[in-house]
C-alpha cells in the first residue's frame, strides 16, 4: 500500500519546497495534494478564496485516488496547524495507506517570516499572526498514537534527513 504524508506548518515554513525535495528524491511515485495548487486550478490564483469548499472537497477526496499506486507517496500539502485538520480529517485514511506520518514545520517564527517575504505570493503579517496563534504544539497523545512517524523540522538540515526518512 501507499504512504500518506500529512505537513503541517504556517505559510512560508517550507512545506512545498520539502514536497519538491521528496518529488526530486522519489520521482514518479510522488503524489502531491496541495491547497494552494488547487487554488490555483480551481480559481486561477493561489490567494482567490471564493471556492473553499470545492478545494477542501477536492483536497480530502484526492488522497484516495492516489492510494491505488502501491508504490506511491502522497503528500498532502496544507497548513493544518490544528488537530480537527492534521488529524481528525486524516484519520479517515488510516485503513487504506500503509503508514502515515506527520512532518511538522517548527522553524523560528523570525525564519519562516524571513521565508514568507521571499515567496511568491507573501502572506500578510496580520494573517501570519493568526497561523503563528493557532499552530498547536506539542502534539496530545491522541495524534501521537495515531501517526507512525512524527518528524519536526527545526531547520533547514532537517528537511534533507527527513526526506531520506520518508
Amino acid at each position: 500500500m501507499a504512504k500518506l504524508v500529512v505537513l503541517s506548518g504556517v505559510p512560508g515554513s517550507g512545506k512545498s519546497y520539502f514536497t519538491s525535495l521528496v518529488q526530486r528524491k522519489y520521482g514518479g511515485h510522488v503524489y502531491s495534494v496541495s491547497s494552494d495548487a488547487l487554488r490555483n486550478l480551481v480559481g486561477g490564483g493561489i490567494q482567490n478564496f471564493e471556492n473553499e469548499q470545492l478545494i477542501w472537497k477536492m483536497y480530502y477526496e484526492l488522497p484516495k485516488v492516489w492510494v491505488l499506486d502501491p508504490n506511491g507517496i502522497v503528500i498532502m500539502d496544507a497548513t493544518q496547524t490544528r488537530k480537527e485538520f492534521r488529524y481528525e480529517a486524516i484519520k479517515q485514511y488510516k485503513d487504506s495507506f500503509d503508514s502515515i506520518d506527520l512532518v511538522m514545520f517548527t522553524l523560528p517564527d523570525d525564519v519562516i517570516k524571513e521565508q514568507n517575504v521571499n515567496r511568491e505570493w507573501v502572506v500578510p503579517d496580520k494573517a501570519m499572526d493568526k497561523f503563528f496563534g493557532e499552530f498547536s504544539t506539542p502534539l496530545d497523545e491522541e495524534e501521537i498514537a495515531f501517526f507512525d512517524h512524527i518528524y519536526f523540522l527545526n531547520n533547514r538540515d532537517d528537511f534533507f534527513t527527513v526526506v531520506k526518512l520518508i
